[in-house]
């Protein structure tokens, strides 16, 4: 069996493909709560014919396990990350039910440069109503048990065929109760409509006419207006089965999608902040239309010293106190963000009424640095939404969209030429401006495309017999990752090339050491 391993985790996935090309399309499917990969066999033997399909299980289902028991959407966007890079997938279409489409919409919020459109089926956008009743389910219900009636209960699956009801309920009997508890915890509490309401990417849901936990009529409602989305009602379906009830029409759903939205996407060169936006609410959309002819600049750089412009005004003072440069550096990367979601992401051992209390003394203190009198808002805060109402821009969002434009391009003599140049504009201890755990995950992601480039350019050059000119580049650019390993392996290989066994020698040597140390 094929799987992820990580440091806590080990998670199972399957690769279904044809003769692989550039111009096969990926397609990943993400399940739901109650089920696991198996939900997709049978559209995958239909889609696999011409589509490179990827199926996996979430941690602590299926096949995969962990030993941190985190189950958090953070934790599951980063399996799937890993999955991806793991893959080498560049680019690929998201198929998720329920949950899986959940944790789809959030990873798109966050990596939008990897995803091409999101396919979605019965979607969790709960109505207070729906709310209400799963959490009394949630309450009434012993976490020591599956509460499998309640679960067709409320989610009137008594519609579905023998056969499929037989399965979910034999599935139902082996998952643990307190994963399946902290599963439905997890998705009650997410609000997607933040990410859903500027998602730029091609969006479809679907709902099954017989989804009665997530109705169709709610879905449109709440979704209608969003840029670049549609919905597609089954007439006698359920949205959870659709995958196995209506197998071959929903086949022909997911290939006429992935046709409609094939014209040449715009260049992330040029817009930095696509990468790494995040989606906001009605209400900061509103702000940003009201502002827009008078919208302030801030540019905030931090690839190696921090610093903040606004308006083109230096702020040198008050930036190491009351967490300033930590939530500002983290709403460069989110743009717009709740105060629980803040919260959770800096001081996440510390109770969330104590950290709230406080956020709200820290944003005082960071509107004051930011917010010059006579001069439209950087930074606003409501209730619900912290936002920044500025054009942002910075060294470090310029460097990963740059990093991205070139993994992107097909002209291999371009991508060398461009790579060649933006590691020479670097140098070794960029982002160390603060060792927050978010964003010590985002030097190592930079890192892991770093390697990616490194390796591929050195593979480049050997395909065209520069073996000695790739040695050259291994051992210049080495210091700019910190997993080295790899780096020497590649000289290694090289000098093997070269019939030179002294330096080839010289160089493992090298390695031991590193290792050691």
């Amino acid at each position: 069996m094929p799987f992820l391993h990580t440091a806590t985790e080990k998670i199972y996935y399957e690769v279904h493909s044809p003769v692989f090309t550039d111009k096969t399309k990926t397609i990943v499917m993400v399940h739901s709560v109650i089920t696991d990969h198996t939900l997709f066999d049978s559209i995958t033997a239909e889609l696999n014919q011409h589509h490179r399909v990827i199926q996996y299980d979430l941690r602590e289902t299926g096949n995969s396990t962990s030993t941190a028991g985190n189950l958090s959407f953070e934790a599951h966007i980063e399996d799937l990350f890993l999955l991806l890079h793991t893959l080498k997938i560049k680019k690929c279409y998201f198929l998720g039910v329920g949950f899986g489409g959940q944790i789809a919409v959030k990873f798109a919020a966050r990596y939008e440069f990897l995803i091409e459109g999101l396919i979605l089926l019965s979607l969790p956008l709960y109505s207070d109503s729906t709310l209400q009743k799963i959490k009394r389910c949630y309450n009434e219900e012993s976490k020591h048990q599956m509460p499998i009636d309640k679960i067709f209960e409320l989610g009137r699956l008594e519609s579905i065929e023998h056969e499929n009801m037989q399965r979910l309920i034999e599935r139902l009997k082996k998952m643990d109760p307190d994963v399946y508890f902290r599963f439905l915890k997890l998705s009650i509490t997410a609000n997607l409509f933040q990410e859903l309401s500027s998602i730029s990417l091609p969006v479809l849901t679907v709902s099954g006419q017989h989804d009665l936990l997530f109705s169709s009529q709610y879905l449109i409602s709440k979704t209608m207006f969003l840029k670049n989305y549609s919905h597609m009602t089954i007439p006698n379906a359920h949205s959870l089965f659709l995958v196995k009830e209506k197998t071959a029409l929903l086949r022909e759903i997911v290939i006429d999608f992935i046709k409609s939205n094939t014209q040449q996407q715009p260049s992330l060169k040029n817009d930095p902040m696509r990468i790494l936006k995040n989606w906001e609410s009605d209400t900061a959309i509103d702000i940003q239309k009201n502002f827009h002819a008078h919208k302030p600049s801030l540019k905030v750089d931090f690839l190696y010293s921090f610093s903040v412009y606004v308006n083109g005004q230096l702020i040198t003072e008050g930036w190491n106190k009351r967490f300033a440069q930590e939530i500002l550096l983290y709403l460069i990367f989110h743009h717009s963000i709740s105060r629980e979601q803040l919260c959770e992401a800096l001081w996440p051992e510390m109770p969330l009424s104590n950290a709230k209390k406080n956020l709200r003394v820290y944003l005082s203190h960071l509107k004051k640095l930011l917010n010059a009198e006579n001069s439209e808002p950087v930074l606003l805060v409501n209730r619900q939404l912290i936002s920044l109402n500025a054009d942002v821009s910075s060294d470090g969002l310029d460097l990963l969209t740059n990093l991205q434009w070139i993994t992107e391009q097909s002209d291999p003599a371009l991508k060398f030429k461009e790579a060649e140049q933006r590691l020479h504009q670097l140098v070794p201890h960029y982002l160390t401006t603060i060792y927050d755990d978010w964003f010590l995950d985002i030097r190592v992601k930079i890192e892991i495309i770093l390697l990616d480039l490194l390796i591929w350019m050195k593979e480049w050059l050997c395909e065209n017999g520069k073996v000695s000119k790739a040695v050259f580049l291994l051992i210049k650019f080495i210091d700019l990752v910190e997993e080295k390993e790899f780096i020497y392996d590649e000289i290694v290989d090289c000098y093997i090339k070269l019939d030179n066994n002294e330096k080839s020698e010289y160089w493992l040597d090298q390695k031991m050491r590193y290792l050691v140390e």
